[in-house]
Formats: structure tokens, C-alpha cells, sequence
């Protein structure tokens, strides 16, 4: 495989997983309710945890997303063809 080539598919990869990340937003956004219901619920506790583990497991996508645009471009040593 050429380097051209191989630099895409570090590119296109980074962007699969940027947008599982946000796909995990999203997912959070239709289906936890809002604070104010949680609150009314005496669930705002459950609401935080959630919150927390998307807002986490999104940010470790965007690191990860990060390290694969890196990869591509050749700025780690270790992928460096």
C-alpha cells in the first residue's frame, strides 16, 4: 500500500471514530431524559453518572480520533511507513 493510500485510511478511520463519539451524544441526548425530569424523579444522581460516562467515553473517542489524524500524517514514529 502506498503511503497516499495508507494516509486515507488512518484519515477515514479517525473520522469513523469522531463520529461514533458524537453518535453517543446524540444517543444521550434522545434517550436520557432532561436534568429538570430527573430532578422531579429524585433521579439526578443516575442523571449525573450517565452524563458523566458519555461525556468521558466521548472524549476518549475525540483522543483516540486525535491519535489516528496524527498516525496519518505521520507525526508517530511508530506508524511511520
Amino acid at each position: 500500500m502506498s503511503g497516499s493510500a495508507n494516509r486515507s485510511v488512518w484519515i477515514v478511520l479517525a473520522a469513523v471514530v469522531a463520529a461514533l463519539g458524537l453518535g453517543g451524544v446524540y444517543l444521550g441526548l434522545s434517550l436520557v431524559p432532561p436534568r429538570e425530569i430527573a430532578i422531579e424523579r429524585g433521579t439526578v444522581a443516575g442523571w449525573w453518572i450517565i452524563w458523566t460516562v458519555i461525556g468521558l467515553s466521548t472524549l476518549m473517542a475525540m483522543s483516540i480520533a486525535g491519535f489516528l489524524v496524527a498516525a496519518g500524517l505521520g507525526k508517530v514514529p511508530e506508524t511511520r511507513g
